[in-house]
């Protein structure tokens, strides 16, 4: 019965219909409560936070979380324990709540290196490392990054080598070590055009060409944005895209007159290419 539940709700989900989804994961949160069975009930609850982390609702996703931590510390279940503490350290860091972020990190990460889970370990390391850094601890954020990345690198997970990269250039970017940012996000780039995550590799050009800007770099930020802008438009994402050509185009004026005419050409080329897409998602019925 819960099981033949958690099916239908992952089945809408994945058709995107959120509320029939949302009504199914309530629906076997309740019949693992009314059967009592406390390992299920864990299992369950942590599921529907997920659901509703995925879908940016972090205060529900707290609901259920605290359910899921209850069930799973009343059965002894260590590593639901963990993973329950996790996911809340993730959710309460979503809404800036870093105090209570860093209590459930700091436990999921200590059973973690208990029962020898390394990827659990690196998680709530990665985590903890943005509670730092969020609060403004940048130090400490960084070395629980670093240990994150050993962790992710020696198991041969790219996407978490790729995504702590980015942030670790994040915190440099703010703290005004641009320098120091750009060695970080290139590395990142890297890995990126490796696994052809192509969202992440215009992300990341994007934020090399800030950098460019900031240093007053001109023909290189708007190389960077071009190129970014490019990869936005192949995947869809038409807003960042013309977010990039504006920008670009405001600054043509600062360029030699030989060079903005080839910017002008790829402008065209880019915005003509928006334009396809639009189109074609104009015609769907």
């Amino acid at each position: 019965m819960i099981e033949e539940l958690l099916q239908d709700a992952r089945r809408l989900e994945e058709e995107g219909l959120v509320g029939e989804a949302a009504d199914r994961y309530l629906e076997a949160v309740k019949a693992a409560e009314k059967e009592g069975d406390k390992p299920s009930l864990g299992q369950v609850c942590l599921e529907a936070g997920l659901f509703y982390t995925r879908i940016n609702l972090p205060e529900k996703a707290l609901e259920f979380y605290r359910k899921s931590l209850e069930a799973f510390e009343a059965t002894g279940n260590e590593e639901g324990v963990a993973d329950a503490a996790y996911n809340l350290c993730v959710a309460h860091l979503e809404l800036d709540e870093y105090e209570e972020a860093e209590k459930h990190g700091v436990r999921a990460i200590k059973i973690y290196r208990k029962i020898g889970l390394e990827e659990g370990v690196a998680d709530a390391a990665y985590a903890l490392g943005l509670v730092y850094a969020g609060r403004g601890e940048l130090e400490r954020g960084l070395k629980s990054l670093e240990e994150a990345l050993r962790i992710y690198r020696k198991e041969g997970n790219e996407e978490g080598v790729s995504s702590v990269l980015l942030d670790i250039g994040e915190i440099y970017y703010r703290g005004g070590e641009a320098d120091k940012a750009a060695e970080y996000y290139r590395k990142a780039l890297k890995v990126a055009e490796e696994m052809g995550d192509k969202l992440s590799t215009a992300y990341l050009t994007r934020r090399i060409g800030d950098i460019y800007d900031e240093k007053g770099e001109l023909r290189r930020m708007i190389n960077s944005y071009l190129k970014a802008a490019y990869m936005y438009v192949e995947e869809g994402e038409r807003e960042a895209a013309k977010e990039l050509i504006d920008e670009v185009e405001r600054r043509l004026w600062d360029l030699p007159k030989s060079t903005r005419r080839t910017v002008v050409k790829k402008l065209d080329e880019i915005r003509d290419a928006i334009e396809r897409i639009e189109g074609v998602v104009g015609e769907e019925p």
